[in-house]
Order: C-alpha cells, then structure tokens, then sequence
C-alpha cells in the first residue's frame, strides 16, 4: 500500500543575489549571480518528498501573479501535488536572500501564505483521512499549525513539525507533535538550552519531550544532528562537500527524513539518507531546484561517507 504525506505551509519566490560582503546601513554594493527561485519551507520540504520518490500533497496558497502560476508548475513538474493550492488576491510569499561567503540572509513577505487559515484546513478535513504523515512549518499562521495538528492526531496520523522561522506558540501544539526538527538556533529558543556540546543536545531533545513532543531531532549545522531513539540521544556527522548555497538545506534533510519514515525506515537509517540529501542540496545552488532525486542520493551515498559527529 502506498505512504501519502500532506505537507501544510508556506510557498514562496526566492529572489537571490551574491555579494563578497553584506552593505551597511545606507550603502550600495554590487553583486552578481542574481536568480529567482521557488522556495518557501514548504514547498521545498514537499518537493524534497517528491524527489524522493513519495506520494505528496500541498496545501497552502499563491497570488493570482505570475509568481503564483510559475510555483505552482515548479512544484508539479517536481512531482507535487499542488491540487489542494488555493489563489487568493495577494502577492504570492516571497523571500528576498541576500547570500555572502556561502551563508544566506533572508527578508520574508509571507503574502499568500497567510491565507492558510484554520478554516481553511477545517474545509479540507478529507486530507487528513488520505495523509500518512502531515508535515508543517512556522511560515503559515500558527494557529494553523495548531489546528492541522490536532486534527491529525484526531486520526490518528504522524505529525512532524519544523518550527521555523521560530516563534511563540501555544504550548498546546507540542501535544500533538510526534516528530519536532528545529536548527541549534531554534531550539535554544524554544527550550532555554545554548547548543554548545553534546549535553546541550541531549537536553535539548529531554526539553521538547518534557514539553509534550514525542520525539526531537535537532540539526547541529556542521556538527550534524542529535536525536532521540527510545530513551537514548543518537548522533550523527555531515557528509563533506563543497558548500555552495545553503538555502533549504534544512527542508531538503525534513523531506529525506520523512519520505523514508513513511517507508518504514528506522531513524538511524532514515537520517542517515537525509543527511545524503542535504549535502547533495548545499553543493547546489537555489532553493527547491537543488534538492536531489532518489537516483542521485542512491549513488552519492554508494561513494560518501558520513562523516563523525
């Protein structure tokens, strides 16, 4: 029987340009290398899904722009399906990346994606009898993520959460969340813990199980990841490459993730692959068009080793 996951958030344009240092305060420089991308934490982490050979459905919302069309055919001629893609009269969400020395700065105009509302889910309530999994960000309005949420544990489905960009939420959400996966950066905010070593890690994960999640990964940078498995904190390294642009690193390895726990991979195997993922997405440029298909993680993984943590 096939795994179906619905991922619920955010669909942007990424409007991305190079430069060797950022301006300051009243300044103009020249960059280079400018591009438009499709993005948005969700639509990346659903195309990450697809290219990994999954069944996958999105739920948000686009501007009647053509910003709007040109995401929508993106995450199609991914293999999303973006069916359940409302239009609305706003502009569709847009990311303005500014990325220096290999790391990005973003300015986020969350536009369209602000229509993903709780009646809006409410309406689409079949969805959650079809998903597997139901994966979510914090890039549509939060009492969003906390409806969708409590409807899927209402049915009994897996809920995995990316809480970004962070912010304050009802403590209610963490009830419903099966699988957390914030960055170091979010979860010192959400649980109080500097990520510093391997005991911040492992505190970290006992924090966000304290608070109600059931399990936690967090991803540690160029550290890896640390995350539970039963009632101990696992570790696992990066693989070695090239960093080129390190947009949707961070949704290309929650894609990875999920699409192999919809197929019934442990943890220890399924991070592993999404480890895979992320490194083939940050030796890329670009948001959703650097995300690699099963083929590519298939043979990267047959020739690299990951690396210790």
């Amino acid at each position: 029987m096939s795994k179906n996951i619905l991922v619920i958030g955010s669909i942007n344009v990424d409007y991305v340009i190079h430069t060797d240092r950022l301006p300051k305060l009243g300044e103009t420089i020249t960059g280079s290398d400018f591009a438009m991308n499709f993005g948005g934490k969700g639509a990346n982490q659903a195309v990450a899904i697809a290219k990994a050979g999954c069944s996958v459905k999105m739920l948000g919302a686009v501007g009647n722009d053509l910003s709007g069309d040109l995401a929508l055919k993106n995450l199609e001629d991914c293999g999303v399906d973006s069916s359940e893609v409302l239009r609305v009269d706003a502009p569709t969400g847009a990311a303005v990346i500014t990325v220096c020395g290999g790391d990005n700065h973003i300015i986020l105009d969350v536009g369209a994606n602000g229509y993903v509302t709780p009646k809006r889910i409410a309406e689409r309530a079949d969805l959650f009898a079809w998903a597997d999994i139901v994966v979510m960000q914090y890039e549509i309005p939060t009492e969003s993520v906390i409806a969708a949420a409590r409807m899927a544990k209402e049915r009994g489905k897996m809920v995995v959460i990316n809480p970004a960009p962070v912010k304050e939420v009802d403590a209610e959400l963490y009830r419903y969340v099966d699988l957390m996966i914030p960055n170091e950066f979010e979860a010192q905010l959400i649980t109080g813990i500097a990520q510093n070593n391997d005991d911040d890690a492992r505190n970290a994960i006992a924090k966000l199980r304290e608070m109600g999640c059931q399990n936690a990964i967090v991803t540690l940078g160029g550290k890896g990841c640390a995350y539970g498995v039963g009632d101990d904190v696992h570790f696992a390294g990066i693989y070695k490459v090239q960093r080129v642009d390190t947009t949707a690193a961070g949704d290309s390895f929650i894609g990875g993730i999920c699409s192999k726990l919809c197929e019934g991979w442990d943890l220890d195997r399924a991070v592993t692959y999404a480890a895979a993922v992320s490194a083939i997405t940050v030796s890329r440029p670009g948001a959703a068009v650097s995300i690699p298909v099963a083929s590519e993680v298939e043979e990267f993984l047959k020739t690299h080793t990951i690396g210790e943590h």
